[in-house]
């Protein structure tokens, strides 16, 4: 496979996508206990004040959160571009997003913080998506990761706008859209469009190159992400008429199960055939987007009485089954990449250091993984079964933070385990 663009001494310092890895087990932390707190009453629907906040705490304190940290990592890999942030805007960048995902979150449970949200995650998210986007746009090589890439960003974009405009009318009550159609567009562009174009984008790479599979075909690499876009912008002009959004919906989920199916068949040829926690992950996180997508299709067929649960089970199956379950197997991937990748510079120099030089399972064992995929499983089960029998349902936050508080220790050990062999391959 072909890497268009690739530039490894454009990489930055290790402790960027790190500090971000690290920031995202404290948010869900935050997180869970809040599900505990909940427990059944989630199951309510998603429009009541705690569910809100766990959404953004979710999705903007973890997923974005580890996304972006990885963008400064992918970009100059795959499209041979770095996002060019110093130092200190780079701290500031982040504690903004750090507050302002904090502030927002308080405000939905009455605090008057909306005000220092919207400014804070205007400066810190507006400025990362036009970093983004000016190297996108001027630098960056490589069309087959660009394109959905910059799409992505697009829409990271679009989600902010909307964010904010849901933001003024609790401010200053603007409302441009009446009713729920902008949080639908909202969340839909949130999860459908930043997320899932950019999980599209890097798993087109990346899962042929880990896992010796075959290349994704031509036909999915640029159709999906195209039906997507026109899925999402379908859904826009369904909200400036007024017209129903269930074909939209489906259009989107329909995207979802061929890229997840086509995903599965990648996987199940690949060539290498040994066991990988990894690969598992990847399996359980398709499987989860494709039961979450034929959920979605299904919706309006479901009695109206029991259409809050299902879309609240919709919602923990992509984003905890699918994101999360992708973004915790690609930490295991890319956190002993990135040590070994900024060590290997060191080793060459000093042929002495080369013996010191560590394999992946020196950084996250094999049996570190296991616990986290554990973990994990029992993190899904747990929402199963909650659906059945809510008075279980704070197990979900249980499970999720002893899940999350792993990967930090992981991600943690591996750092000290970097900084402790980078000591000692200088002074070999």
């Amino acid at each position: 496979m072909r890497l268009t663009g690739l530039n490894f001494d454009a990489i930055p310092r290790l402790d960027v996508p790190i500090r971000f890895y690290l920031t995202a087990p404290l948010f869900a932390v935050i997180a869970s206990g809040l599900l505990i707190w909940q427990g059944e009453h989630i199951w309510l629907g998603r429009w009541l004040p705690a569910s809100l906040a766990i959404t953004h705490l979710v999705a903007i304190g973890m997923m974005a959160m580890i996304m972006i940290g990885s963008l400064f990592q992918i970009m100059p890999v795959l499209c041979g571009a770095p996002i060019k942030i110093p130092p200190v805007p780079l701290v500031l960048m982040q504690t903004g997003l750090v507050l302002g995902t904090l502030a927002l979150s308080a405000g939905f449970f009455g605090w008057p913080t909306f005000g220092a949200s919207f400014l804070l995650l205007t400066l810190s998210l507006g400025y990362f998506i036009i970093s983004l986007l000016s190297v996108l746009i001027r630098q960056a090589a490589g069309q087959q990761t660009r394109v959905p890439i910059l799409l992505a960003a697009l829409a990271l974009a679009f989600v902010l706008l909307a964010g904010l405009l849901l933001l003024a009318g609790y401010l200053w009550g603007y409302q441009p859209i009446t009713g729920k159609n902008l949080t639908h567009f909202h969340a839909s562009t949130g999860i459908f469009g930043w997320v899932l174009l950019l999980i599209m984008a890097v798993s087109f790479q990346v899962i042929p190159m880990f896992h010796v599979t075959p290349e994704f075909p031509r036909y999915c690499r640029i159709t999906l992400p195209l039906m997507l876009v026109i899925g999402l912008i379908s859904i826009a002009l369904a909200i400036v008429f007024q017209f129903s959004l269930n074909f939209s919906s489906a259009l989107i989920a329909a995207v979802g199960i061929m890229y997840a199916v086509t995903g599965l068949n990648r996987l199940r040829n690949r060539k290498r055939k040994l066991p990988d926690v990894v690969v598992s992950y990847w399996q359980w996180a398709y499987s989860s987007l494709i039961c979450g997508s034929l959920l979605m299709i299904a919706l309006p067929l479901i009695p109206i009485q029991l259409q809050g649960s299902v879309e609240v089970f919709i919602a923990l199956l992509i984003g905890m089954g699918f994101v999360l379950g992708v973004i915790q197997g690609m930490l295991l991937k890319i956190v002993p990449f990135l040590i070994s990748l900024h060590l290997q510079p060191i080793a060459m120099s000093k042929p002495n250091a080369m013996m010191l030089l560590p394999d992946h399972y020196s950084l996250i064992s094999r049996q570190q993984s296991k616990i986290q995929f554990r973990l994990y499983l029992l993190s899904m089960a747990s929402i199963a079964i909650s659906l059945c029998y809510p008075p279980v349902t704070a197990s979900i936050g249980l499970l999720m933070m002893l899940n999350w508080l792993w990967i930090g220790y992981n991600i943690a050990s591996a750092s000290i385990t970097y900084r402790r062999i980078h000591r000692a391959m200088l002074e070999s």
